[in-house]
């Protein structure tokens, strides 16, 4: 069964219980006094009352700015009003120790008219004009609301002999009951009005039931105020049972929908935290992956170019070795020296290129300008492209951290030209300030979509990763820009004071 049939089945039981209790107290004319706890009853009654009503108004205050419609906060100062005029008018009842005189019931039921007048016409109000009620502002408003609730109470504190007599002797008079119907029908009106919006919607809503159930309760427990003779009588005392009822719904219907959403929100951002951080996690470990990957097939590199060629070469230098020590022939000794000679020169060459590839010498001695031009100079050879290289400014020597990151920038930079861009111009441009070094490569190549590479990047490599850890790493930053056949440009942001 959905949640919206099983509150309809609620409504429909308590209006019919409702029905059957009034029209019981009417018939039988139970004017019957209760027990010494019907103050006690009554005063508890009215402070669960007006905890909601100053619930509905903590509720309105504090969730201002995310409510849906701004006229909730319009019933928010309602309630509020209502709350403190109830408030009172408990600490005045008759048979309470506060302003205990022959006035105390005139004082305690106009406080009461008071709150139902402004109960009723604020409900009316929200349900008829919602849209008027939008320019209420949060403080402005709240000022209104304390300065009508001042006057009122002020008026019926000070010069209650001076107002319409409500009750008397015999019991409650007929302007009492006339206020009381006028109330009553306000809400009649309100409670009709909502109901056939209510029938009329397409996919009507919890909320707009509860509010429609909250109404009809109201209108039972002002119908039950109609009859009852003294302040004792059970009719009021189920009367303020039909209030609390209607005032929890009322609280239901318009904020817990706000508290719901808040519920739900805050349980969609926790579910999107999980799974970006389940995504980050796979990112990371993936990007650890492809390092690790990156640092072995270094060592690969290394390691092959070593037994290829330095090992080759020693292994060579020793068969030459043995020969000349088994040969006494001075003539080919010295012709197996001078063999010797060369290839101890060209293994020294390759151990020079491999410790170069690793982390140039002319990075640590001279700095990242010759170190660069040494680098890009070979890169013209080996790749036979064209290589621009232009120092806008002077830059001078940089602190270590800085210069191997750019250096390692632009190696890996250039190595993804090579590799994928099938560019035949490069252009590397160095520009510095008091504060930054930006650093330009730009290629004429075939480009590619940023987006694109970035969510592919398992199957790419590590190639921006790097570069943007790389300047990142020293506080700096990097700037991607390519399209497809467009050619890609890297901007390098780095400080030259790098912490």
């Amino acid at each position: 069964m959905s949640a919206l049939k099983k509150e309809e089945i609620k409504f429909i039981i308590f209006s019919i219980f409702a029905l059957l209790l009034l029209f019981r107290f009417q018939t039988a004319h139970i004017s019957a006094e209760v027990d010494d706890h019907f103050l006690l009853l009554h005063t508890l009654l009215e402070l669960f009352s007006i905890f909601v009503s100053f619930s509905i108004f903590v509720q309105a205050w504090t969730t201002y700015s995310t409510h849906r419609l701004k006229s909730q906060y319009f019933i928010g100062l309602v309630f509020l009003a209502v709350g403190c005029f109830d408030l009172v008018h408990t600490f005045t009842y008759k048979g309470m120790p506060f302003m205990n005189d022959e006035f105390s019931a005139t004082r305690a039921t106009w406080f009461w008219i008071v709150a139902r007048l402004v109960e009723s016409f604020g409900v009316a109000l929200f349900v008829f004009r919602p849209n008027q009620l939008l320019f209420i502002k949060r403080r402005s408003g709240l000022s209104v609301a304390i300065l009508f609730v001042s006057i009122c109470t002020t008026i019926i504190l000070t010069i209650p002999e001076r107002l319409p007599v409500l009750l008397n002797e015999q019991g409650v008079t007929s302007l009492k009951v006339s206020l009381e119907y006028v109330i009553s029908i306000t809400i009649f009106i309100t409670f009709i009005t909502l109901l056939t919006r209510y029938i009329k919607e397409s996919r009507p809503t919890i909320d707009s039931l509860r509010m429609i159930f909250a109404l009809f309760i109201m209108m039972v427990g002002e119908l039950f105020f109609t009859l009852y003779t003294h302040v004792y009588a059970i009719e009021n005392l189920l009367g303020h049972c039909f209030k609390f009822i209607a005032y929890i719904y009322i609280y239901r219907a318009i904020y817990f929908p706000e508290i719901q959403q808040i519920l739900t929100d805050k349980e969609n951002a926790e579910k999107q935290k999980l799974e970006a951080e389940l995504k980050l996690y796979e990112a990371e470990k993936n990007l650890s992956r492809q390092v690790f990957e990156a640092h072995e097939e270094e060592r690969k590199r290394v390691s092959r170019e070593l037994h290829d060629s330095i090992g080759q070469s020693l292994f060579s230098i020793l068969v030459t070795l043995n020969t000349v020590n088994k040969d006494q022939s001075v003539e080919k000794n010295e012709e197996s020296l001078e063999m010797i000679k060369t290839m101890t020169q060209e293994a020294m060459k390759e151990v020079k290129e491999i410790a170069r590839s690793l982390r140039p010498s002319t990075l640590d001695d001279l700095g990242f300008i010759p170190a660069m031009r040494s680098y890009l100079d070979s890169y013209k050879q080996i790749h036979n492209s064209s290589v621009h290289f232009e120092i806008q400014r002077g830059v001078g020597r940089l602190k270590p951290e800085a210069e191997t990151a750019l250096y390692r920038i632009c190696q890996e930079a250039l190595n993804n030209t090579a590799k994928y861009a099938k560019a035949t111009e490069v252009y590397v441009s160095l520009n510095t300030d008091e504060d930054v070094v930006n650093l330009t490569i730009k290629d004429n190549g075939i480009g590619f979509c940023v987006e694109d590479y970035l969510k592919n990047a398992q199957r790419r490599g590590i190639g921006l990763y790097s570069i943007k850890e790389r300047a990142e790493g020293v506080g700096g930053s990097a700037q991607f820009h390519s399209k497809v056949n467009e050619g890609t440009t890297i901007e390098i942001v780095v400080p030259r004071n790098v912490d």
